[in-house]
């Protein structure tokens, strides 16, 4: 096993010298707005008070994301539904489904703030898509009745949630696997391959024996991750391949911090199989799946407030 150092400067971030074992996301800020807002998917009660909400509609291949924030950047609630084939790859394929799974969600918040949602919202796409796909993300907001004020590609809302602006953000999806090379926030370099959460389940349902559906439960329940990770190994190892072909083809391996978020993620071990495979530290973000919603609800906040 790689010794894996663990220095980083008092925020958690990495020195202006870079250091590329160093943990590259503001760790403060990750507990102060991620860490609630997972907890509140669960939860029953508003974890602030707010007179305007700003709302971040993540609408992924697996899972539909609404994190809401207030009018002080402060985490109110977060609300998720299972997408179902409402959206491929990152892109929205079922408009009226889109539609309903994200209703569901805000019926969800609702109930769990205790009266109805008033404010803006803000959408995000996958790097690489034409202008007027990624629009249909924006329609899906205002179709539920909100204004949509911002429509951000997903590696920039996910450094506005990290403070994360220079290095790779690797996206494990449901479907696939991307990467994109940030420099002072903006994306320089960006790429998506086939292989993601989806691919995962498949083979431990064949691995099994037993169905979709009970091979992703099995892969969300905590208890059971550890146990998993070696029959997913070569499926780790596929991602991780992909990370290091486009650090190589980018010109950027060996040059920048490595960041996993997304959903597909959320493994134990994980961390390990892909550092080994990519030949260089990569780091796993603590609660991954909610790095792209809040960072678009964040960056909403942000720009709305002269931040």
């Amino acid at each position: 096993m790689r010794k894996r150092p663990t220095t980083a400067n008092k925020r958690g971030r990495a020195s202006d010298a870079l250091d590329l074992d160093a943990i590259p996301y503001d760790a403060e800020r990750v507990e102060k707005l991620l860490a609630p807002l997972e907890e509140s998917l669960d939860g029953s009660k508003p974890l602030s008070d707010w007179e305007k909400l700003y709302l971040g509609f993540d609408l992924g291949t697996t899972n539909t994301v609404l994190a809401a924030l207030n009018e002080r950047g402060e985490p109110v609630g977060a609300a998720m539904e299972y997408t179902g084939a409402s959206v491929t790859d990152g892109v929205v394929v079922d408009y009226l489904g889109a539609i309903e799974t994200m209703k569901k969600c805000l019926d969800k918040m609702e109930r769990r703030l205790g009266r109805s949602i008033e404010g803006i919202g803000a959408a995000a796409y996958p790097p690489g898509i034409s202008e007027r796909t990624a629009k249909v993300c924006a329609n899906v907001v205002e179709a539920l009745g909100f204004a949509c004020e911002g429509l951000y590609e997903e590696p920039t809302a996910a450094s506005d949630a990290l403070c994360f602006r220079n290095g790779a953000i690797v996206d494990i999806g449901g479907g696939t696997t991307g990467i994109s090379i940030l420099k002072n926030g903006k994306v320089e370099y960006s790429a998506d391959e086939p292989t993601g959460g989806t691919h995962m389940t498949l083979v431990l349902a064949g691995a099994m024996d037993i169905s979709f559906e009970e091979a992703e439960a099995m892969k969300r329940d905590v208890a059971n991750n550890p146990k998993l990770v070696p029959m997913l190994r070569p499926t780790l190892e596929k991602m991780g391949t992909i990370v290091k072909n486009h650090l190589q083809k980018s010109g950027y391996y060996g040059k920048v911090p490595i960041l996993t978020v997304g959903g597909g993620a959320m493994l134990p071990g994980a961390e390990d199989v892909l550092t080994d495979t990519v030949g260089l530290t990569v780091r796993i973000c603590p609660h991954p799946l909610m790095v792209t919603p809040t960072g678009i609800a964040a960056r909403l906040w942000r720009e709305k407030n002269g931040q």
